[in-house]
């Protein structure tokens, strides 16, 4: 048996001998089950960020081209792609390990919201890119900036991640707050 699939077994372990149901109420008021995810599709949703090329410089001491890891544009790439695999992380924790009691809302109207607050600079989700009549997408969006805010996310990676407490803070902190 594999890291991944022990790690995976350990929380369902853990879960049932707590007697967890899953079951809870989001800060937001929403009704979701909460399932462990598998480390491997978290591990694949990190890996669609590449790390980012390290910039050469060349070194006239020893007429040569080396890498300058120490870049100021360099370093911020390097950050950005943490930032982009820790939401990766996350999106993959919402999609797979959350799961809303209800479905997503008839009462659409949390979308002329979630475009006004496109309008006005408050996300930065791109709502032409998603087909708003696939139930796929459509639940997507409703639980990435509707449903969890950034306390439940915490729940979210104990329970279906077994995160802990450091990881849970870092990971926490690249969320974005949709309060």
């Amino acid at each position: 048996m594999d890291k991944e699939s022990k790690a995976v077994i350990g929380i369902a372990k853990r879960q049932v001998a707590g007697g967890a149901s899953g079951e809870h109420t989001l800060s937001t008021g929403v009704a979701v089950r909460l399932t462990p995810v598998s480390m491997t599709l978290i591990a694949e949703a990190q890996a669609t960020v590449p790390e980012p090329p390290v910039p050469m410089w060349h070194n006239e001491d020893k007429d040569k081209d080396e890498p300058n890891p120490d870049h100021p544009d360099y370093l911020k790439a390097v950050a950005k792609a943490d930032e982009d695999r820790n939401r990766a992380s996350l999106d993959a924790l919402v999609m797979f390990g959350v799961d809303l009691v209800d479905g997503v809302p008839e009462d659409s109207e949390w979308i002329p919201k979630l475009k006004f607050s496109k309008k006005m600079g408050f996300v930065s989700v791109d709502l032409d890119s998603f087909d708003l009549t696939n139930k796929i997408e459509l639940e997507y969006l409703y639980k990435r900036y509707v449903a969890l805010a950034t306390p439940d996310m915490v729940s979210v990676m104990k329970y279906c991640a077994g995160v802990g407490e450091e990881e849970v803070s870092t990971a926490a902190a690249n969320f974005q707050d949709n309060t």
